[in-house]
């Protein structure tokens, strides 16, 4: 069964009405007459106007307006158990649509533009990432859907650079209505593709305003280009710090992230830990969060994610950290408790905090075959035996 379907005939007046409220930059990608479901049984005519980003529903008249519109990433789920039928769902609302099967229409097209937006966007990443369900039937439908694609995506992939961060940066300036910056795609597409580089450097970005850096720090969520993430000793505002987190709620391909000298509090351990642990598919193994105070509330709270951690830590940096001998022993203890962490834990670093003889577990954890290769634990106050 094709999934492109034949168009039906929108009119040239509707065609440039459309356009003339979105405006000559937007790209469309697909427009479609259809009839929405609305109170009860009642059924309303409505245009489905796809671009990149967002489905922009407009009422079918002259001069037409946009009803309301759809971000793609407040998509919960997709739903098509008839040909005719399409079921769209946020975190708060459901929008059902029919196309006009006296035209043999069908909403295979109609799924395969919001998929092959959010396909496009994000190459590389599982379209399940980015909409939790969808539910095509019969299996064939979506059968067809994945062959196309699975031929975009590795297309789109060869094709742009930086996994596509720019476009995807464009896309959380629009999600969260914060305005877009020329000169971050043109860094990104430039120098950062030139060098290969693999890190996001948040302080290659410092002169814009704070909340300029929350689109940036965003489109870490879908990229699978970039590893790394720093913002050393660049102090990130409450938005900012949130952003991150959600960063590491999502990510899969994000492994390590350095924000020492970050203004952070122990209520963001608490918070990082939370997040840790709540992506299963996470690859973070590397943690910086040297010269923050997260004291040892923060430090306990850390523990029960590297307690955890599936593939254990690469790298361990809390130096500077206000922790005292109950922070460390926690530490500790959560090293000991994950056994992956004595085969991947290279780098440890706990200096600068007073943990005096309180040093038990961490020994424990050195007592035991490990792979370490850097281990600082100056100016900790521990009692060295003669």
């Amino acid at each position: 069964m094709a999934l492109g379907d034949k168009k039906d005939t929108l009119t040239q007046d509707i065609h440039e009405s459309v356009r003339y409220v979105l405006g000559k930059h937007v790209k469309i990608t697909e427009r479609r007459a259809v009839r929405m479901e609305t109170k009860g049984d009642k059924m309303e005519n409505r245009i489905l106007v796809f671009t990149p980003c967002r489905l922009f529903v407009f009422t079918p008249k002259i001069p037409t307006k946009i009803d309301f519109n759809l971000h793609y990433l407040d998509l919960q789920s997709i739903e098509s158990k008839k040909l005719s039928q399409l079921t769209l769902s946020t975190m708060d609302k459901v929008y059902s649509f029919h196309t006009q099967e006296e035209l043999n229409q069908t909403s295979d097209s109609l799924i395969t533009a919001i998929v092959t937006a959010i396909s496009d966007l994000f190459p590389g990443i599982p379209i399940d990432q980015v909409v939790r369900r969808i539910e095509v039937s019969p299996v064939g439908r979506m059968e067809n859907l994945s062959n196309l694609l699975r031929g975009s995506n590795s297309e789109t992939e060869l094709s742009i650079p930086c996994g596509n961060f720019s476009r995807q940066y464009a896309c959380m300036c629009d999600y969260y209505g914060l305005p877009y910056r020329e000169e971050v795609a043109w860094d990104v597409d430039t120098i950062y593709m030139s060098h290969n580089s693999k890190e996001l450097n948040l302080r290659d970005f410092d002169h814009l305003d704070p909340k300029d850096l929350i689109p940036i720090i965003a489109a870490l969520e879908l990229n699978s280009f970039f590893l790394q993430f720093r913002c050393s000793h660049l102090k990130l505002s409450h938005e900012c710090s949130e952003r991150l987190l959600a960063v590491l709620k999502k990510s899969t391909t994000l492994e390590e992230i350095y924000v020492d000298n970050a203004g952070f509090k122990g209520d963001f351990a608490n918070k990082l830990s939370m997040a840790i642990i709540s992506n299963s598919n996470s690859s973070l193994h590397g943690i910086d969060l040297s010269h923050n105070l997260i004291e040892d509330r923060g430090a306990t709270h850390l523990s029960s994610s590297l307690s955890k951690a599936h593939r254990g830590l690469v790298k361990l940096s809390l130096s500077h950290c206000g922790l005292t001998g109950k922070g460390v022993v926690q530490i500790g203890h959560a090293l000991v408790l994950n056994k992956c962490m004595a085969s991947s834990l290279q780098h440890l670093d706990l200096s600068n905090n007073v943990a005096k003889d309180d040093i038990n577990t961490i020994c424990s954890f050195l007592a035991q075959p490990n792979v370490l290769t850097f281990l600082n634990l100056s100016s900790t106050d521990i009692a060295l035996e003669p």
